[in-house]
């Protein structure tokens, strides 16, 4: 599926697989007499970028999976497969749990803290202590559902 009309790439993959830097080997790296010219472009493209874990030289076929078909560099057969995202861990997963109920807590909070600047500006001390009674309520459910996250 050669849809340019280079022939071979050289390219620099990092530790899991992904491609980071690319350059084009405009020739033959099969004939013996560009060995030279092959070693001066994979030491090149080592130098491009600093988590190249593996440089070689790929066909144009290849290239073209890792950049339109959502390919890594396999490690073993260091041929294009497609990309597998990693499970999140444990770690990820609460932090995402975290995100969602500050989303919830975020906009209720701001609105209390709004409305308590304008009761403070007014002189209104009896709705002071009606949005700071809220404004507790709120925070202690806010941290309840946070503590849950911790104990699951």
């Amino acid at each position: 599926m050669n849809s340019t009309n280079v022939d071979f790439y050289a390219a620099g993959f990092d530790k899991s697989g992904h491609r980071v830097v690319t350059k084009i080997c405009d020739y033959d790296p099969a004939k013996s007499k560009h060995a030279d010219k092959i070693a001066a472009l994979l030491d090149d493209i080592k130098a491009t970028a600093s988590d190249v874990v593996v440089a070689e030289i790929i066909s144009a076929d290849d290239f073209y999976k890792y950049t339109n078909e959502n390919c890594v560099r396999d490690a073993a057969t260091g041929k294009p497969v497609p990309y597998v995202p990693p499970e999140p861990t444990d770690e990820e997963k609460t932090a995402s749990a975290a995100s969602v109920i500050a989303a919830k807590y975020d906009p209720q909070i701001t609105d209390l803290k709004d409305s308590m600047v304008t009761a403070v500006l007014t002189g209104d001390d009896e709705l002071q202590a009606e949005i700071k009674a809220e404004y507790m309520e709120l925070v202690a459910a806010y941290n309840t559902e946070l503590e849950a996250l911790s104990n699951d």
